[in-house]
């Protein structure tokens, strides 16, 4: 029975893949299988991973939780459906993003018989429809950048493998890839259908209940943009129009809407947000190893020590571990990968003046403070160097593609792929 059910969902996994590849065609579709198996591999290999070199893991948690639910579900429909809707459970007491989490792992619990591995390459392979989706949308409508968001959201090692299996990053970034897709629709000026407004709605519901960090930063960041360039095309003349101003003018927008965001979650009320940060820091520096982690001396919750220490938090959160701090084989991937992307970095400053002189630089200047606010979030509120390579996934992607950009790493990767 159990290699029948594995058989029909693999068939089913499949035709989803096909359904996708035939919908989504482009000058791509040579990648999009090789790229599936890879996302697909990687939600296998972090199970293997956690079940192999960690006694306890979030990902089993998450789906032990999980068959706890599908069996209410298997006893009784109605109450589970009840408790689907309900969001107080004394096992998840204060911990409302995970319990939103094993809810939805639960409904996959049930359709595959409480079978991890089949539920996994399930999360992975949307995880990786929405990133071909993007990758489709930024070639057409962003040529110069096909390439390096090939690159960044289909191959780059801790792009793939953190947005996949059964972990919260994994639906995260399916949603906020979509949002990303939905943002450039109408930054283009397409007319955006009823049913990708009702999917935006539904990608915002979910990021929020999940990562609401993440929606707290792409939200006004996203927001501000689109304001900034109606604001340029019909209000400002075109000889008036400059890379300064308009970065002027993206911040002030930007501060508008993130004071907004302070009154929507508790941790972002402003007498809190500065007391949340401090207070995780000090709970990693307390349960990690002091070599594992980044160090912000006496940082204290106020704006001014949040200033002081965001240009290291910045460094660290996107270039560390470096290579010499290694101490296994896993920080050492990390520290390989992040030597390359310090190198790449390098190169992308050679590329300012371009950029800046660009008609797309507005969206540019959106996406590298996307990248920097969060990341310099992330690192302060969880300076441990294995949480932050995790829940960086949240920027990093967009980071990979920018750096990555006219790079000699960018055309060898044309060469290799065949992309005009």
């Amino acid at each position: 029975m159990t290699i029948i059910l594995c058989g029909v969902h693999g068939v089913v996994i499949f035709l989803l893949a096909w359904w996708w590849f035939k919908y989504n065609t482009s000058s791509l579709d040579k990648l999009y299988w090789p790229a599936l198996l890879i996302k697909l591999g990687s939600g296998i290999v972090l199970g293997l991973i956690y079940s192999s070199y960690y006694v306890d893991s979030d990902t089993f948690s998450f789906f032990q939780e999980s068959i706890r639910l599908a069996d209410i579900g298997r006893a009784d429909w109605v109450e589970y459906f009840r408790y689907l809707w309900v969001e107080k459970d004394q096992a998840f007491s204060g911990e409302n993003r995970t319990l939103f989490f094993v809810k939805l792992v639960s409904l996959f619990s049930i359709i595959t018989g409480n079978k991890y591995w089949i539920i996994s390459l399930y999360f992975s392979f949307f995880s990786f429809a929405a990133a071909w989706w993007l990758v489709k949308r930024i070639s057409l409508n962003f040529p110069a950048f096909a390439t390096s968001a090939v690159v960044a959201l289909l191959f780059f090692p801790s792009c793939v493998f953190w947005s996949a299996g059964i972990i919260k990053e994994s639906v995260a970034m399916t949603v906020l890839y979509g949002m990303t897709g939905l943002f450039l629709i109408v930054w283009q000026n397409h007319k955006i259908t009823w049913l990708q407004l009702a999917t935006a709605v539904v990608c915002v519901w979910i990021l929020w209940s999940l990562k609401y960090y993440y929606a707290a930063v792409f939200l006004p960041v996203a927001l501000s943009a689109l304001l900034t360039r109606w604001f340029v095309q019909n209000r400002m003349r075109p000889s008036a129009a400059s890379a300064y101003r308009e970065f002027v003018l993206l911040v002030v927008l930007l501060m508008v809407f993130i004071f907004v965001v302070t009154f929507v979650h508790p941790n972002f009320y402003p007498q809190r947000i500065f007391e949340v940060v401090v207070e995780n820091y000090e709970a990693f520096d307390e349960k990690s190893d002091p070599d594992k982690m980044v160090h912000f001396n006496n940082l204290k919750p106020e704006i001014g020590s949040m200033l002081l220490h965001a240009p290291w938090a910045l460094i660290s959160g996107l270039f560390r571990p470096f290579i010499w701090e290694a101490s296994n084989v896993f920080q050492l991937v990390v520290s390989l990968e992040n030597l390359l992307l310090i190198f790449l970095t390098a190169l992308a400053f050679r590329n300012v003046t371009k950029l800046t002189a660009s008609p797309d630089r507005l969206l540019l200047f959106s996406i590298l403070v996307y990248c920097a606010m969060l990341c310099v979030f992330l690192t302060l509120s969880a300076p441990n160097f294995g949480t932050y390579a995790r829940y960086r996934v949240g920027f990093f992607p967009y980071f990979v593609m920018l750096v990555m950009y006219n790079s000699p790493l960018d055309r060898w990767f044309a060469k290799l792929f065949k992309i005009n």
